[in-house]
């Protein structure tokens, strides 16, 4: 399975920090044993290979806003990974983990950078892919 990573979060896929990622329903779903063949760039002529690692895990993962009050607007994610709502704690770390870094100051920083990419896309339910950093796949 090919999967194509922005810049911003190819540094921390080669690194080994990002060891997974949150991806849209496929017409063939990932299974575990799949090769995630990783890239930044893909389909551009600056397409270059992060690396490949097999999936050891796929798990459903929703990603909806949560309101402060009524007509307010959405301040915080709320997450679910198949079925079990995270708390905030581990929201954050979830989104640090996958590649969302920031100094904003926030209590949250890592959740605050996730809710501006995700503006626009959520509510929003897919897959949460897996790899093993550890054991990479050579062709």
């Amino acid at each position: 399975m090919l999967l194509g990573f922005k810049r911003q979060f190819a540094p921390f896929v080669e690194e080994g920090s990002k060891s997974h990622t949150i991806r849209g329903e496929r017409k063939s779903p990932p299974k575990v044993g799949d090769v995630a063949h990783c890239y930044v760039d893909p389909r551009q002529k600056t397409m270059r290979l992060l690396g490949r690692w097999p999936v050891v895990r796929v798990q459903e993962i929703e990603i909806d806003h949560l309101y402060a009050g009524q007509g307010a607007m959405p301040d915080r994610l709320m997450v679910r990974i198949d079925g079990i709502r995270l708390d905030w704690e581990e929201t954050e770390a979830l989104f640090y983990r996958d590649g969302f870094r920031s100094d904003s100051g926030t209590k949250f920083p890592a959740t605050a950078c996730a809710l501006k990419f995700w503006a626009g896309r959520i509510p929003f339910v897919g897959d949460l892919i897996h790899w093993d950093y550890s054991k990479p796949v050579q062709l």
